[in-house]
């Protein structure tokens, strides 16, 4: 009777978005705003694609109705210029990722404690910057055009 072979696993990464552990695929992948979303599907003809564009299209072309709808329900920031101010403004904190950004523009948490709770990867922010943060952002989104 033959032994069964061990066979020999690679070492993978746990993924763990609250570690900022997103997997392979996401190491240097950019990440858009529920805002930016809307704004290259509504005018996803108007434009010449790139390679962002191809992406989206890959998955609008697959449910475009259902992303539309959940883009149009989800998105919090009306123009592309609150989106970019709203992108600006945590692209000033060091400390933010691409991912945190994304999340923190896609969910508009009210204060830091909500943040934290939601994307547990913003415990490195001290409270006070972070809380000004959100109320930079919620100041935009109330007085967007």
């Amino acid at each position: 009777m033959a032994t069964p072979r061990l066979r020999h696993r690679p070492n993978t990464e746990e993924e763990d978005a609250s570690a900022l552990k997103l997997g392979p695929e996401f190491n240097n992948a950019g990440c858009l705003l529920i805002s930016e979303v809307k704004y290259l599907l509504e005018n996803r003809d108007k434009d010449a694609p790139d390679t962002v564009y191809v992406y989206v299209y890959a998955v609008f072309a697959r449910g475009g109705r259902v992303l539309m709808e959940y883009v149009k329900t989800f998105t919090k920031f009306n123009t592309t210029d609150s989106a970019s101010a709203v992108r600006e403004t945590l692209r000033r904190e060091p400390a933010l990722t691409q991912f945190e950004t994304a999340q923190i523009a896609n969910l508009c948490p009210a204060d830091a404690e909500e943040a934290k709770s939601v994307i547990p990867s913003l415990v490195k922010i001290d409270d006070d910057r972070l809380q000004a943060l959100l109320e930079e952002i919620q100041t935009m989104r109330k007085f967007q055009s």
